[in-house]
C-alpha cells in the first residue's frame, strides 16, 4: 500500500469519528412527558395560561428547553387560532367508524364536506367507558382541533369538558338533552312508523317488532313510532310480539325463532336496523317459512346488502350521507362563530318497497 508524504496514513486508512445519529424532533406529548403533565396542561403552560401554576410553567418551559422543542407548522397555525382540523370521534356504540356500514356511509357524507373546504379529518380512537379523560378532550383542551365530531353514544361529561376547552361539538345520530352541542339525527320514529303502517296497510294484524336493546334516544324513538302505527291503524299491540335485543344479527336470529314459534306467532315483523332484519329473515328460513308468503319483513338502514338479499329486503332508506353532510356544515357554521343552529336536526327518511312484503289475507 502507498503511503503519504510523511508516513501518514491514507485517509481512508484514519480512524473516522464516530457518526452522531439524526437527532428526532420532539413533541409536545415529549415535553408534558417529561415534566410529568397532562398534554393540555403542557400546551397551556407554554401558551401562558394564567391559570397554570409558576412553578409548573416553568417545570414545563425547562422540559422544552432540555428537549429542544420547537413547534411545528400546525402549532403555529394553533398559536394563531385555527389548526384546520376537526376531530371525527366514534361513539361507544362502536367498535371503530370504517368497521361500521351505517356509520361508513354517514362519514363519506362528512368527509365530502370537508374535502370541499379542505379541513383535515382526525379521527380518534373509539370512545370506552372510563373514567379516563378520553383523546378527544384533550386535543379540545390542548387546541389541537377547531372543531370535534361525535358519532354515535358520547358521555355527556366529555362533551361539556371539550366545550368548555373552547371548541364546538356537535353530536351525529344521537341527542343528549342539556348539551350546548347541536344534533343531527335520523327521524326515527317517523321511520318506524311509516315500516309498520306499511305492513298494517298489506292486512297484517300479528306485527311483530324487534328493538334495540340500547340506553340512547334509538330505542325510545323506534317503539314510540311503532306503537303509534298499531294505534292509528286500530291494531292491538300486543307484548307477546316484541322483544328488544343487541343490534346484531345473531341475537336478532334467536329472539325471531321465539317468536315465530308462538301459537299466534306474528305475520309480519317490522326490525329497527337491516342487521337485525337480516337475522329475522334467517330465523324465518329455519322455521320452514317462506318470505313474503309466510312471513313478510321491513328492516331500517337501506345498508349495501339490503338490495342484495334473497329476496331484497323492504327497508327505510336513512339518509346516512345527508346527515353527515348536514353535521358537518353546522360543525363549519359553529367554528366560524355562528351559534344559530337548532338543538336537534331531524333528517327525513323513506321507505323503500322491495320485495320482503307481501299482502296478508
Amino acid at each position: 500500500m502507498r503511503r503519504v508524504a510523511g508516513g501518514a496514513k491514507p485517509a481512508s486508512a484514519r480512524p473516522r469519528p464516530p457518526r452522531r445519529r439524526a437527532r428526532t424532533a420532539s413533541s409536545l406529548r415529549d415535553v408534558a412527558r417529561l415534566a410529568g403533565v397532562s398534554l393540555p396542561t403542557a400546551s397551556q403552560a407554554l401558551n401562558g395560561r394564567a391559570r397554570i401554576s409558576s412553578e409548573t410553567r416553568e417545570r414545563v418551559r425547562q422540559a422544552a428547553r432540555r428537549l429542544r422543542y420547537t413547534p411545528h407548522a400546525a402549532a403555529r397555525r394553533l398559536k394563531l387560532g385555527r389548526s384546520n382540523s376537526v376531530a371525527i370521534v366514534p361513539g361507544l356504540n362502536m367498535t371503530g367508524i370504517f368497521s361500521d356500514l351505517f356509520y361508513r356511509a354517514v362519514l363519506a357524507g362528512v368527509g365530502s364536506v370537508f374535502e370541499e373546504v379542505g379541513c383535515r379529518m382526525l379521527i380518534a380512537p373509539p370512545l370506552r367507558p372510563s373514567p379516563q379523560t378520553p383523546p378527544f378532550v384533550e386535543m379540545a383542551q390542548a387546541r389541537e382541533v377547531d372543531g370535534i365530531l361525535v358519532a354515535g353514544v358520547v358521555d355527556a361529561r366529555w362533551v361539556r369538558e371539550a366545550l368548555g376547552a373552547g371548541v364546538p361539538v356537535v353530536v351525529l345520530d344521537n341527542f343528549v338533552p342539556g348539551l350546548a352541542a347541536p344534533a343531527v339525527v335520523n327521524d326515527n320514529a317517523g321511520g318506524a312508523y311509516a315500516a309498520t303502517r306499511h305492513l298494517a296497510g298489506l292486512g297484517h294484524a300479528q306485527i311483530g317488532f324487534l328493538g334495540a336493546a340500547v340506553d340512547y334516544p334509538f330505542g325510545r324513538e323506534t317503539q314510540a313510532g311503532y306503537t303509534a302505527a298499531l294505534r292509528d291503524a286500530g291494531l292491538t299491540r300486543d307484548p307477546r310480539l316484541e322483544a328488544a335485543v343487541p343490534i346484531d344479527a345473531g341475537a336478532a336470529f334467536r329472539h325471531a325463532l321465539d317468536l315465530l314459534a308462538q301459537p299466534n306467532r306474528p305475520s309480519a315483523i317490522f326490525a329497527v336496523t337491516d342487521m337485525l332484519a337480516l337475522g329475522v329473515m334467517r330465523a324465518a328460513r329455519e322455521a320452514g317459512l317462506r318470505i313474503p308468503a309466510d312471513l313478510s319483513v321491513v328492516g331500517m338502514d337501506d345498508i349495501e346488502l339490503a338490495a342484495t338479499t334473497d329476496p331484497p329486503l323492504t327497508t327505510v332508506r336513512v339518509r346516512k350521507d345527508v346527515m353527515g353532510a348536514t353535521a358537518a356544515r353546522i360543525l363549519l357554521r359553529r367554528i366560524a362563530g355562528e351559534t344559530g343552529a337548532p338543538p336537534v336536526t331531524t333528517i327525513a327518511n323513506e321507505l323503500v318497497i322491495r320485495g320482503t312484503t307481501g299482502g296478508w289475507p
